[in-house]
């Protein structure tokens, strides 16, 4: 764990908005929440916001501690929606993901942000994950309209609001470095199927559903994993003026495929093709801290839809504090 004091990111943000004009922050960071000099921070930086008239935004929150108090606090200028990331639909992909959050803190925290005056949130979820099934699918639409439900139970619900729940859904591209990294990407045309199953399975005219390009997401996964050899491609890519290609209005998936097969590169060798486990991978001379073992253990575990503690809980012996050489790290 590395985080700056609050101190030093108080003196930055306002260093950053003086310098730029800007009207409008987000203390942003892969779990926002968990920082623990959050409250100390917003508390410095409030009182500027709001005599600067500069919103200032916490888009990355965990359901399982989701502060009421904090939220009030940082919107003071202007109140935008509530994102949270349950990642999956059901329990089981949750746990094999290690994503450590149950459904009942999922809908508490909404009920939550409902009581204190918020009438929408957006959750976070990802499509294509390993060991996903159609039930796991079909179970987030559900999870969208329990959310709706749990507006609608509250006693002292906000009056003449209508609740909105919008579901965003992302492609899974597996990463190096992670327990995932030996695992395959689904198929563009059964991303799609299963894109197109969620779609039928929303029923509720409350909730908005949004979700991206397979063919882009496939493509990530491509260079996500890949090796020394695509260089030849992106290359070629240079030279014939691709640009923006994560912006829908410039993505051409043929283009890309005409690149591919100049260069004789197949992209399903690294996108879709699953990896032995003593594979030599294309990144194993960096060393990360991180061991391969441990991801290794991982991904068994997630297999078997079995979590692993946080850090801060207990040490599972991933590495890092022998590499920091604080420590001894055992299985």
């Amino acid at each position: 764990v590395r985080k700056k004091s609050p101190e030093v990111l108080y003196r930055q943000a306002v260093e950053t908005l003086r310098a730029s004009g800007n009207n409008e922050i987000t203390i942003s960071s892969l779990s926002t929440s968990d920082y623990r000099g959050l409250k100390e921070l917003t508390d410095k930086l409030t009182p500027y916001c709001t005599e600067n008239k500069v919103s200032l935004s916490v888009p990355s929150l965990r359901a399982d501690n989701f502060s009421i108090a904090l939220m009030h606090r940082v919107q003071k200028v202007r109140k935008s929606g509530l994102t949270f990331a349950p990642e999956a639909g059901t329990q089981r992909l949750r746990d094999a993901i290690n994503k450590n959050v149950t459904e009942e803190e999922i809908l508490s925290t909404c009920a939550t942000a409902f009581s204190g005056g918020w009438n929408s949130v957006k959750l976070y979820f990802m499509n294509g994950l390993p060991t996903e099934t159609d039930e796991d699918i079909c179970a987030i639409a559900q999870l969208g309209k329990s959310v709706i439900d749990s507006f609608y139970s509250l006693p002292g619900r906000p009056k003449g609001k209508s609740p909105a729940v919008t579901l965003s859904v992302a492609c899974f591209v597996p990463k190096p470095f992670t327990p995932f990294q030996w695992e395959p990407q689904i198929l563009p045309d059964e991303l799609h199927r299963r894109q197109l199953l969620l779609k039928e399975s929303i029923s509720s005219r409350r909730i908005t559903y949004n979700y991206h390009d397979a063919s882009v997401s496939r493509l990530e996964a491509v260079f996500a994993r890949g090796d020394r050899r695509l260089s030849a491609a992106l290359l070629k890519a240079a030279e014939r003026g691709f640009r923006f290609d994560g912006w829908d209005e410039f993505f051409r998936l043929n283009d890309w495929q005409s690149v591919f097969d100049e260069t004789g590169i197949d992209p399903a060798f690294y996108a879709n093709r699953k990896r032995e486990e003593n594979e030599i991978l294309p990144w194993d001379f960096i060393d990360i801290g991180v061991t391969k073992e441990f991801l290794l253990r991982e991904a068994h575990k997630a297999a078997e839809a079995k979590t692993t503690p946080d850090c801060r809980t207990a040490c599972s012996g991933c590495g890092a504090a022998c590499f920091k050489g604080e420590g001894s790290c055992c299985p």
